[in-house]
């Protein structure tokens, strides 16, 4: 991505902050009054001015190409075609990698959490998973730059970038997070018993308790509030943080270019190196990441929707563990055939 930033000549931190991708605003509201100012809230004399930035784009990219590969990919999954064991077997690498992610996702952090609830939801833990991995990954590529460098036009230098890297967008994301928790928490334990839950003391501890109750019902639902806010800080923080160290690199040349030509070419080879590192880097944080946001959000999804009585799957004492089903000798097993044909058929016979 730096020889892109180097070559496009601009402030280098311009791809990590949210640009308009057209000069005039689609929508003006008024909002607060003549000469009203809010910039962070896209109000400027008196007018809140709606325009689409980069990040708002690849938040729609993101969302199309989801919904792309998830129609191919289960496509590839499908049972109803073929002969023998092809008809259980997924075609195509792509496929076979995104069924291995979600086999993962569902049986190492969903089921252990989740129990009996795991299929009930997995298809939102699923889209949050896959929704924030793709728009990590995709605004490390520095799309805007490599179209400036083949156009030859500087208005394309601002397409793309992190969305993720946005706090709207996050907070979005962890506000479907709360909704999710409630909806959930409400639906699996009635309105009732939800709402109690965040008083651990009870009401029936008298009027002398009441205000100690009153206090923690408020601090209980302030932690709630609180843990989907570090949702979106932790997300936005972290992929901010990383363009902003990239571009602090990238500056480093533009300084010594500054000073001279030569010692400008001179720092931008172990710059280059350097970046190069920290961009793979970046990759690896950028898939931790979407773990951590769905890991999180099912931990506080269970901790709402936990039952006196969990749910379990393996409901069956004779069930298969998962390693013996992928065993052909514990599959089959000679023992567990029924021995009502071999003997109605006498030895000899």
């Amino acid at each position: 991505m730096l020889p892109f930033l180097a070559a496009a000549g601009h402030d280098p931190t311009d791809h990590a902050i949210p640009h308009a991708l057209h000069d005039s605003p689609l929508l003006k509201i008024p909002f607060g009054g003549d000469g009203t100012n809010v910039p962070a809230l896209g109000v400027r004399d008196g007018y809140y001015e709606f325009f689409l930035t980069n990040h708002l784009m690849m938040t729609a990219v993101v969302g199309l190409l989801l919904i792309i590969t998830g129609v191919l990919c289960s496509r590839k999954i499908s049972i109803f075609h073929g002969e023998g064991l092809g008809r259980y077997q997924t075609r195509g690498r792509l496929s076979q990698l995104f069924e291995t992610i979600c086999a993962f996702i569902r049986d190492e952090v969903a089921y252990p959490n989740l129990h009996g609830l795991t299929d009930k939801y997995i298809h939102y833990i699923w889209t949050v998973f896959f929704f924030i991995l793709f728009a990590n990954i995709l605004g490390v590529i520095p799309f805007g730059y490599m179209l400036q460098l083949i156009t030859g036009n500087d208005a394309f230098s601002h397409w793309g970038g992190s969305a993720t890297g946005n706090l709207s967008l996050t907070s979005m994301l962890a506000l479907t997070s709360l909704i999710a928790i409630i909806f959930i928490g409400i639906r699996e334990t009635s309105a009732k018993d939800f709402f109690n839950h965040f008083n651990p003391i009870g009401w029936d501890g008298g009027i002398m308790m009441l205000p100690i109750a009153l206090m923690l019902y408020v601090l209980e639902w302030l932690s709630l509030l609180v843990k989907c806010f570090v949702l979106a800080m932790r997300l936005f923080g972290t992929m901010m943080a990383g363009h902003l160290v990239l571009a602090a690199f990238v500056g480093l040349i533009f300084a010594a270019g500054e000073a001279s030509q030569g010692m400008g070419y001179a720092v931008s080879v172990p710059v280059v190196l350097v970046a190069t590192s920290l961009t793979l880097l970046e990759l690896f944080v950028c898939c931790l990441q979407a773990f951590i946001f769905t890991f999180l959000t099912v931990l506080f999804i269970a901790a709402m929707a936990s039952h006196e009585h969990d749910e379990h799957l393996d409901d069956d004492p004779n069930a298969m563990t998962d390693a013996n089903q992928m065993d052909p000798d514990k599959i089959f097993d000679p023992s567990r055939i029924s021995p009502s044909v071999g003997a109605s058929h006498p030895a000899g016979v």
